[in-house]
């Protein structure tokens, strides 16, 4: 039988584990979007983006979108086209943010404060 520590199973749930999911009110997007976790993902740090605009964001229709100089989806379905632009505009707007967030370095608090809005600001300064 192997033995594993807690610790390591904790740490793998972290690394795994979704991380909070913004709404259209959070990203000036029409859709909903989720931050995902370290999975161990040949693609890095990426996001969860509904492929329908809304606040809601189901697991088994997200679409996975790389957090890079050249955001691409890497997983699940599609979006039309004018959507990824604006998807892909929006990483990159924030791209630092996410990544800061996304290696653990910048907390969720503090991650939903610096991040920008895609177009219009709605209450934020």
């Amino acid at each position: 039988m192997m033995s594993v520590r807690l610790s390591e199973i904790l740490v793998a749930v972290q690394e795994t584990v979704a991380m909070p999911t913004l709404t259209p009110e959070d990203t000036g997007l029409p859709m909903a979007v989720c931050l995902l976790g370290r999975d161990g993902s040949p693609y890095g740090p990426k996001i969860g983006v509904s492929p329908k605009h809304g606040k809601r964001l189901t697991m088994n229709t997200m679409v996975s979108i790389s957090i890079s100089n050249d955001p691409k989806i890497v997983g699940g379905g599609w979006l039309p086209n004018p959507d990824l632009r604006l998807v892909r505009a929006w990483v990159l707007l924030n791209m630092d943010v996410l990544l800061r967030h996304w290696r653990h370095e910048l907390p969720s608090t503090d991650m939903l404060a610096a991040l920008r809005l895609l177009g219009e600001v709605r209450g934020r300064k």
